[in-house]
């Protein structure tokens, strides 16, 4: 239940601090008064969109605030706690719009995103304003409505419909993709087992092409190396007997220092370095004569080479940089054609999986359906027992269920290729409330024959309806009385009053009978100062209230007259 309503600097408000109370709550005031502001703020703290055109001028921002009792919620506080805000008795709910458009939102005193504002609305208050006596006369809302009023039993079953529903589209649109891109499929595993043959083909080893590149240089100079190896190997050893080597003469060398080391100690060090230099040059001698044993001119070798590289060149441009690049591409091309070929398994497999969908769906529909049967036949007896009440006794009403028919819906499995039934989100049904005010005449659409008072009073019997079936503990009506007067807008006076037993209710009205059973009552109205003008509001008591009452009923001013009628109305509602 809402308990106050705080607002600064928003509209026309510079500031408010409004309490409220159970029972049946009536604001009024002159057209123009800023009575929708009210409403409107109390629709921005549970979720709805807010403007920065909307902070008084002069303001740099708005504040909201609203605070309810929610002692009796129990799936709300299973709400708050899985949200993580603190849970309690009382709810506590603030905004704030800067000019800037940096909004900020609290949920007892944490900050909180304005969708969890919408969620945790939906569990405080329903506000019904000019579009829901619209929503009365569009069609399309029917079996909103129906199912509401079906209750959470309903609703669940009307959740998973649309759940099986979205999932059987899923399946559908998967299996049609499948299906049209066949001919693509199939040129891409041609392509694919293409270029897998090639790679595979050439039986690649990562890094092979720099082993390949040293030999080609090897075999491309080989008679360079022969003639320098046979070169260095005949300086160092000698071409023959008659002419001696680098060995042989270092031989003499060191023979030679030998023979005179004795007489200086110094040349010790010397001999050293040409005894190490002889055996290092004797072992060069003895690898080089290995090397040039070892070359062999291998043409044929050297054109298997060249080959070689010029394929993983070819392949290289083709699928990626070097062997790494080669066989990377080839690994992604296995995947890929490994996934193509098994697309025509997935397609029988999406088809098993779409007849088991949709039979679900049709078997979830068909009891959706026989469930709104059932609360459509309740809705017409229930609502039937309201109009009397609000002057429409000769009224008759009937909720009319057909079957979904036409392009929009997937037609029933096994019916032989024949569309015989429909489906959508919704299931197989569509609703339409048809309406008669008088005898005699034929029931028909409720759009072409209720005028805005009888589509008002019929919009408030099925929130009575709802009433019964939903949590919602505050509802707020802006206008309902629209195009009523005299003993109707006693009879809707008397249903808010009702209603308002059961659920506290908040109406802006301009009718003088539905304020004269309101339990509480405020007036509103604007007033210049300063050269600014701001909106106030009067809690109205006794005189106060009569004269209120009064103006009402008078239109241009209360009179003497019409006080004595506004204490006639006030008195009726006391004693009622």
């Amino acid at each position: 239940m809402l308990r106050q309503l705080q607002i600064q600097n928003y509209a026309l408000i510079e500031s408010l601090d409004l309490e409220f109370s159970g029972g049946l709550t009536v604001l009024t005031g002159e057209t123009g008064a800023g009575k929708s502001i009210i409403l409107d703020a109390i629709a921005m703290l549970t979720g709805s969109r807010a403007y920065t055109e909307a902070i008084k001028t002069g303001a740099d921002a708005a504040w909201l605030a609203a605070t309810f009792d929610v002692t009796d919620l129990s799936s709300l506080h299973e709400l708050l706690a899985e949200m993580g805000f603190d849970g309690g008795d009382e709810l506590v709910i603030a905004r704030e719009i800067h000019r800037s458009g940096r909004n900020k939102c609290w949920v007892n005193g944490r900050l909180a995103t304005v969708t969890a504002l919408k969620e945790i609305g939906s569990f405080l208050v329903e506000i019904h304003g000019q579009e829901e006596h619209q929503a009365v006369l569009d069609p399309e809302e029917h079996l909103d409505m129906l199912d509401a009023i079906g209750g959470p039993s309903q609703l669940a079953l009307r959740r998973q419909v649309e759940e099986a529903y979205r999932r059987m589209r899923l399946l559908a649109k998967e299996r049609q993709r499948l299906i049209l891109g066949e001919q693509d499929r199939l040129r891409q595993i041609d392509l694919l087992q293409f270029q897998q043959h090639e790679i595979v083909g050439a039986s690649l080893t990562a890094g092979e092409e720099v082993e390949l590149e040293k030999e080609r240089e090897f075999l491309r100079h080989g008679e360079k190396l022969s003639d320098a190896v046979g070169f260095s190997y005949q300086i160092l050893q000698g071409p023959g007997m008659e002419v001696t080597g680098v060995l042989d003469q270092l031989g003499e060398v060191i023979n030679r220092i030998e023979q005179v080391r004795r007489y200086d100690e110094r040349l010790e060090g010397i001999l050293g370095m040409l005894e190490a230099a002889s055996a290092n040059a004797q072992q060069a001698a003895w690898e080089l004569r290995g090397y040039a044993e070892g070359l062999e001119a291998d043409p044929q070798r050297l054109e298997r080479v060249e080959e070689r590289l010029s394929l993983i060149h070819r392949l290289a441009r083709k699928y990626g940089e070097g062997t790494h690049g080669i066989l990377a591409y080839g690994k992604q091309v296995d995947e890929e054609l490994a996934k193509l070929q098994s697309s025509g398994l997935r397609v029988t497999e999406l088809e098993e999986e779409l007849e088991i969908a949709t039979a679900h769906l049709w078997d979830l529909a068909t009891r959706l359906s026989t469930m709104r049967k059932t609360t459509a036949k309740k809705l017409e007896s229930s609502v039937l027992k309201e109009l009397p009440d609000l002057n429409l006794a000769n009224a008759r009403f009937q909720v009319q269920l057909s079957q979904v028919c036409g392009e929009a819906g997937l037609p029933q499995p096994d019916n032989d290729g024949e569309t015989l039934m429909q489906i959508n989100r919704r299931g197989i049904d569509q609703a339409e409330f048809l309406f008669s005010a008088n005898p005699g005449e034929d029931l028909k659409p409720l759009a072409k024959v209720a005028s805005g008072g009888e589509a008002s009073r019929l919009m408030l019997a099925l929130k009575t309806v709802l009433a019964a079936v939903d949590g919602v503990p505050t509802l707020i009506f802006d206008e309902v009385d629209t195009g009523i007067g005299g003993k109707t807008a006693r009879a809707v006076g008397a249903k808010l009053a009702a209603l308002a037993k059961e659920r506290q209710v908040v109406c802006v009205t301009h009718l003088a009978q539905v304020a004269g059973v309101a339990n509480h009552h405020h007036a509103i109205h604007k007033e210049v100062r300063g050269g600014s003008t701001r909106v106030v509001v009067q809690a109205l008591e006794e005189e106060a209230r009569v004269e209120e009452v009064a103006r009402m009923l008078a239109g241009d001013g209360a009179s003497e007259v019409s006080r004595q009628h506004a204490r006639q109305l006030l008195a009726q509602e006391a004693t009622s």
